[in-house]
């Protein structure tokens, strides 16, 4: 390529990327729009259990500070009845990435994290995995030298398809913990190992720094980074980039260690983490249940594949179902072509090893996580979230396309060789920019995946308010009360309601236990061992007339239709 070219080619760049995100920005407004309904206000159904948790651990940190508290997530609000960090029960199953960046944005503006931030935060990602995913295409497909214009073209699909689905719109929004927070440093991980492939230039290192920091924030967020590290890894040993050499044993170990330092650092922090409270056992059950090889995850595995196709179809309906099944039988067909082709014809096509290698990146370590964590696959819809990345990247974009490269390599070069074809008359004729000139056979393959995508869209769009659940106004009122009247010593008893750990969405509220009791006897069992706390009995509604006799004496503050009661 000229130097004029490569300028052209910048030029080109620029302008692709800026309209990229410009379709991307008007879409995703769209979908804020449309997704208003359910903002703000956390629901006791689909999940929301998730955002509760991520609320209540933000908020821990925000009050008390995540080096005080080790870096862990505390499942009870700091209260008197809570004197240690074990006490208000350590949550270890997960690292806590998915709640540092809220931690940080309630750091940085001053504001205690709440429900509508972490919808936008939610959105925010959303927006960026459309972007990046359509970026990725858009670079990927120039990388293997197809025209401008269609990288372009098939470079909108996977933004339409990632940001109109019913799946990705719902939990993208309203539901936040470790699989939804993943999904981000995922293809922006990949991104950047796209980048890599191709670019040398100058800032080559801090692309490798970049990227070993969205591996650090990954891990920390969600174990489907250890499936995506192994398949980088042995991608980059097939491609020559990581090697053992006995040779050169020192340089090999050295790059070795340079990629896996990462990894070992966060798995040292976890077991660490884990072994200082002494959970070991209780994160090794979690374990063995989730894989389904303990007694009692046995039972959650019946009726797997219908619960799975039951989750993808309601995310993705039952087209998305069948698209993921082209996507790996493509992907199959595919590594086998590779490899027939590496020991038999040792002259594979570049472009067919980079599009098999592409999407097993993408395919594989969700493939993987899922058969592996079959329990958490299979008692979780939001499980097959991960799915989306090569749900809207591979049946529309990067089978098509492999799929034409293999004809086009094996039957029309080879067995029909025409001089000059009438696409290549028309071009002339034309007299397009050679940098312009576009595969028109891929044209016509882009306008008939644009009409199948547009047609899946029609079909399962609509269908996107049935994931939403009514957002529960109370959750909030209740909780504001309760902070307001009451503090740090209270210990908080009911006799007709409680906020128990779980489920945590009222405690996210509230940030304080109450504890359901019948008469002012069982306030004993709660307060043994304690000292300078206060009692306070709270009422939903006006207390009844035998809870009002008893409590005549004490100090009342009505606040809206919450009644406290000070017993000292």
């Amino acid at each position: 390529m000229t130097v004029k070219d490569w300028k052209k080619e910048q030029i080109l760049v620029i302008i692709s990327v800026f309209l990229l995100f410009s379709i991307n920005l008007l879409v995703f407004q769209y979908t804020v729009d449309i997704r208003e309904p359910w903002h703000g206000e956390l629901s006791s159904g689909h999940h929301q259990w998730l955002s509760g948790s991520t609320l209540k651990f933000a908020k821990n940190w925000y009050r008390d500070g995540p080096l005080n508290l080790g870096f862990t997530l505390l499942e009870n609000p700091s209260s008197i009845e809570f004197p240690d960090i074990l006490s208000r029960q350590p949550y270890v199953n997960y690292l806590p990435g998915c709640i540092i960046p809220l931690y940080v944005i309630g750091e940085l503006t001053s504001t205690e994290p709440n429900a509508a931030l972490l919808m936008d935060y939610n959105l925010l990602n959303h927006f960026l995995i459309a972007f990046f995913l359509s970026i990725l295409i858009f670079i990927f497909l120039r990388q293997i030298k197809i025209d401008p214009v269609n990288s372009f073209l098939f470079a909108t699909v996977p933004l339409f398809l990632e940001l109109l689905l019913p799946g990705p719109l719902y939990w993208h929004q309203n539901v936040f913990f470790a699989d939804q927070a993943v999904i981000l440093p995922f293809v922006a991980y990949i991104l950047l190992e796209v980048i890599q492939d191709s670019y040398k230039g100058r800032y080559s290192r801090f692309l490798g720094v970049t990227q070993n920091f969205i591996l650090l924030y990954g891990f920390l967020t969600d174990w489907l980074f250890v499936f995506i590290i192994l398949t980088v890894y042995i991608k980059r040993i097939l491609e020559g980039k990581l090697c053992f050499s006995r040779e050169n044993l020192t340089h090999s170990l050295k790059d070795n260690l340079k990629f896996w330092i990462v990894p070992f650092i966060v798995l040292a922090f976890f077991v660490i983490q884990v072994y200082s409270w002494g959970l070991t056992g209780t994160v090794l059950s979690k374990v063995l249940f989730r894989v389904g090889i303990s007694s009692d995850g046995s039972v959650t595995v019946t009726n797997g594949l219908i619960s799975f196709y039951q989750y993808v179809t309601s995310g993705y309906g039952e087209i998305g179902f069948y698209a993921l099944c082209f996507s790996l039988i493509t992907m199959t067909v595919l590594l086998l072509y590779v490899l027939r082709e590496r020991f038999i014809a040792q002259n594979t096509d570049f472009r067919i090893k980079k599009i098999a290698a592409l999407m097993v990146m993408l395919f594989l370590p969700c493939i993987l996580q899922l058969i592996l964590f079959k329990n958490h696959t299979l008692l979780h819809d939001f499980s097959v979230l991960k799915l989306s990345v090569p749900l809207t990247t591979i049946p529309f974009v990067l089978a098509p396309i492999s799929w034409y490269l293999l004809v086009k390599t094996h039957i029309i070069e080879n067995h029909l060789k025409i001089p000059l074809t009438f696409k290549g008359r028309l071009l002339e004729k034309m007299k397009v920019n050679k940098l312009l000139k576009p595969d028109l056979t891929l044209l016509v393959i882009f306008l008939v995946v644009t009409a199948s995508a547009s047609f899946y869209l029609a079909n399962e769009h609509p269908h996107y308010p049935e994931l939403f659940p009514s957002g529960n106004p109370d959750y909030e009122v209740l909780g504001t009360s309760i902070q307001k009247n009451t503090q740090y010593s209270d210990l908080v008893f009911s006799p007709n309601f409680e906020i128990p750990i779980n489920p945590p969405q009222q405690l996210s509220y509230s940030m304080k236990r109450v504890y359901k009791i019948r008469s002012l006897d069982e306030i004993g069992s709660y307060t043994q061992g304690l000292s300078g706390y206060h009692v306070v009995v709270m009422f939903i509604g006006p207390p009844s007339p035998q809870w009002a006799e008893i409590l005549a004496n004490y100090p009342l503050i009505q606040d809206g239709n919450y009644y406290y009661y000070r017993l000292n």
